[in-house]
């Protein structure tokens, strides 16, 4: 292939539905985890708000005492979480994605 081909090609975006990769805890929590690890707080943040957009606020707010408008400004990044909220929505995000007994 001359250096000519390799500037026109085109590259296609694929699609990728986030839904399915945030429904595995696991990869949610390892990657929060590099994140913190490489000192990338904004990205653990990014990270733990992207999961938590796919959970049911009221859920959240009734089972796991995360008060809605708090879960709703971690989304849009107001303010700045607590160690005590980063906990409740990791125990959040683990127990809505257990597979049921």
């Amino acid at each position: 292939m001359n250096s000519k081909n390799k500037r026109t090609r085109k590259y296609k975006l694929l699609d990728h539905d986030t839904s399915v990769t945030l429904s595995h805890p696991k990869l949610v929590f390892k990657t929060f985890m590099e994140c913190l690890e490489e000192g990338d707080s904004v990205s653990a943040r990014e990270v733990l708000a992207a999961s938590l957009r796919h959970l049911n606020k009221s859920r959240l707010a009734k089972h796991y005492h995360i008060p809605r408008r708090t879960a709703y400004n971690l989304l849009n990044r107001k303010g700045t979480p607590n160690l005590d909220l980063v906990a409740k929505v990791c125990q959040a995000i683990l127990q809505e994605y257990k597979p049921a007994a």
